[in-house]
């Protein structure tokens, strides 16, 4: 028993061990509560409704016209039941309901860590480093929140207890598989960490004989009780409408052709390399998931050799085996995928009690311990842990973060808009993050590529991979060819120009992939999204309705030419503001580059340079950056965007002699050099222009994407 000395010793430091874990787990849920923004959400929420109107099996894919048949119902009982809450509740509901399934799941891993460390500080700290750990999955309404919150319900069922479980918890955990089993295809975490249990018996069965510490009668009726758990579970979950395809799906998942697109499923963890995928692995998860790991393994050698050096009762239970084949497991399937970090809590769960059977003697020094660590692990989340990119999702204004239902900056909502206002139809090809909600939106009568479904085939996917890079499969085929050979009918392209990679989901680039495609136009444009129409007798009546939206709001629109982002910006200058076609501050820029203050004036042409280069607006951002220049001769951005412009336009020769006065200017300047490189490349494809020119499999203005026109992908932060 704690004498009242050690009572009074530990509570300072337990308190500030709860103030840390307040502190983090406050910033959890901010981030969970938050709109939302998860991809997945959208194409549930679709699959939901199909669910709710013709049960799990459905005729067909509701969202995908490149699918081969209906999506597998892996969770069709997690879908339903988000429709229902959206329907209900609306968005707003379902933020209030992933906020109370967070909170639920902190309660419950902390109840757990309690329980095992009967210490407050050990305990917080323990959650800390799990909440470190897990927030990127917490903060994703997903069905793996499920799994999450099975997993360590099951564990209170059925592993927690050192006794021979009751049929009461058999029945118990029966029934949690067979919903689980309906609401996610991870379902079988919960039969394989029984099967760790069981083995873990196994392994105290036969060190119980081995050092003669009495008859096991105990153990064996532990491992029957747990071996029938199992079974029963396993034929219990046979009830959901894939049958044994449910089972079968957790092993076949991380080898889906179409994981391609999801860098941060099934990538495994590396404890060499200080971060990988972040946010998913922060530089902060990254270090704690090596000690967490390392500290696990200590403390199992340090148990085991005690025992094998020692045996007795104390030590076997000290070395428990179940906790520790747990353990094992837990640390196993972190290292497998970085999608299992939450799995951590099985290695603190053997590490807090080795903590607290190690620590009774100096409680009050080990609760500073905690409590110190609790405090920095909670420190480290804002500054090193993943937070702050998070966070950059989400309104800073308080009440558009409490107003808003879901992020619409991030989901382009000016081309969303755009689309259920025309009422156009067809087949649209899409970037991956955005295939959800387009569905959502717009099916039936908007069709996507892909989605985070993976309802395609391996084809679809090698094929959507060539066009964002502007490039054809075969021989001789280019990426108008493949989206021709899709019938694809509408094209929705995303992203700035900052440069590098063109294939992750995060840095895709494709607003500008059709701007020079001949049989395409474009119909929608914004600072960061572009959608384009195949100009063929299928789309005549599609052509007809934007036409009509944007007579009926006064904008300027060429049936044969399409959409003339600068003929929209002189027009009507309020309508471009309204549609993210120009700056709010549009009229003060515009007083500004015409007052008489030189360094007023540059600054205002610097930001409505860069305003009409992403708008596409080239002609007047030439006429705007020449004027910059003439201004700042020495000044070297109004130069990199007039050679962009140019490049734009098609005239590589003008492009390239820009880009040689950039060079006198800096001559080892690698944003110029870049520029310069691009102009003579593009020059020199122009001038070997031919008839043949349309059969190449890469365009002339493909390499101009490459230009880092910002510095960062959010023009608003330039």
């Amino acid at each position: 028993m704690v004498s009242r000395e050690a009572r009074r010793g530990v509570a300072i430091p337990a308190a500030l061990a709860v103030l840390a874990l307040v502190g983090l787990s406050a910033l959890v849920l901010y981030l969970a509560a938050a709109p939302l923004t998860t991809n997945d959400l959208w194409w549930t929420l679709a699959h939901g409704e199909a669910y709710a109107h013709q049960g799990p099996w459905l005729e067909a894919d509701p969202c995908l016209y490149t699918a081969e048949g209906p999506p597998a119902p892996h969770q069709w009982l997690f879908a339903l039941a988000l429709h229902g809450v959206e329907r209900g509740f609306g968005l707003r509901g379902l933020r209030v309901a992933h906020a109370l399934a967070v909170a639920g799941i902190l309660w419950l891993v902390w109840s757990l860590f309690r329980r095992e460390a009967e210490g407050t500080a050990a305990a917080c700290l323990a959650t800390c480093v799990f909440l470190v750990l897990s927030w990127y999955r917490l903060i994703q309404l997903r069905p793996e929140l499920v799994s999450v919150a099975a997993t360590l319900a099951l564990y209170r069922l059925l592993l927690e207890p050192d006794a021979v479980p009751s049929w009461r918890r058999v029945g118990a955990s029966t029934a949690l598989l067979v919903v689980w089993a309906n609401l996610h295809a991870l379902f079988m975490i919960g039969p394989l960490l029984i099967l760790a249990a069981l083995a873990g018996v196994g392994v105290r069965i036969g060190l119980r004989r081995w050092a003669g510490l009495g008859a096991p009668a105990g153990e064996l009726r532990r491992a029957r009780r747990l071996a029938a758990a199992l079974a029963l579970g396993l034929v219990a979950a046979l009830l959901n409408p894939g049958g044994i395809q449910q089972h079968l799906a957790f092993l076949t998942s991380s080898q889906a052709g179409a994981i391609f697109v999801v860098l941060d499923e099934w990538t495994a963890f590396d404890p060499l390399a200080p971060s990988n995928y972040a946010p998913a692995v922060s530089l902060a998860a990254w270090l704690l998931t090596d000690l967490l790991l390392l500290g696990f393994l200590a403390a199992a050698l340090v148990v085991g050799v005690r025992l094998l050096r020692a045996p007795s009762q104390p030590r076997l239970e000290a070395a428990d085996p179940v906790r520790l084949a747990l353990g094992l497991a837990g640390a196993l399937a972190l290292l497998v995928s970085i999608r299992f970090l939450w799995m951590s809590v099985f290695p603190l769960l053997f590490l807090l009690r080795f903590q607290r059977l190690e620590s009774a003697r100096a409680a009050p020094r080990s609760a500073w311990v905690c409590a110190a660590a609790s405090l920095a692990v909670a420190l480290a989340f804002p500054l090193w842990g993943g937070f702050t990119t998070a966070a950059a999702l989400f309104p800073r204004d308080l009440r558009a973060y409490l107003s808003d239902s879901y992020t619409g900056h991030r989901f382009f909502e000016p081309g969303l808009r755009f689309l259920e206002e025309t009422g156009v139809e067809g087949r649209l090809f899409n970037a991956y993050p955005m295939g959800g909600i387009l569905c959502y939106r717009l099916a039936p009568r908007i069709r996507t590529f892909v989605d985070g479904s993976l309802n395609f085939p391996a084809d679809v996917q090698r094929d959507y991979q060539q066009v964002n890079l502007q490039r054809g499969v075969w021989p001789f085929e280019s990426h108008l060819d493949v989206l021709d050979r899709r019938n694809v009918d509408l094209y929705f392209g995303i992203g700035v120009p900052a440069g590098g990679t063109r294939t992750a989901a995060d840095g895709t680039y494709t607003t500008a992939n059709l701007e020079q495609a001949p049989g395409w136009i474009p119909v929608s444009r914004s600072f960061r999204h572009a959608i384009y129409l195949r100009a063929n007798e299928r789309n005549r009546e599609n052509l007809r309705r934007i036409a009509a939206y944007y007579e009926s709001r006064g904008v300027p629109f060429d049936p044969e030419r399409g959409l003339d982002p600068g003929a929209v910006i002189e027009a009507r200058p309020d309508w471009a503001a309204g549609a993210d076609l120009l700056p709010p501050a549009y009229p003060e820029l515009q007083r500004a580059a015409q007052g008489d203050d030189p360094d007023a004036r540059f600054r205002a042409l610097e930001r409505l340079g860069l305003a009409y280069a992403l708008a596409g607006a080239y002609e007047l951002q030439l006429r705007n950056d020449r004027e910059a220049a003439a201004l700042r001769p020495e000044a070297k951005a109004p130069l990199r965007r007039i050679a962009y412009a140019q490049l734009r336009l098609g005239r590589g020769a003008a492009a390239r002699r820009t880009a040689a006065a950039l060079l006198a200017l800096e001559r080892h300047d690698p944003r110029s050099v870049l520029v310069a490189l691009i102009a003579d490349r593009y020059w020199r494809a122009q001038a070997r222009a031919n008839p043949m020119q349309g059969l190449a499999p890469v365009p002339l203005d493909a390499p101009v994407n490459e230009l880092p026109l910002l510095r960062s992908r959010n023009p608003l932060r330039q």
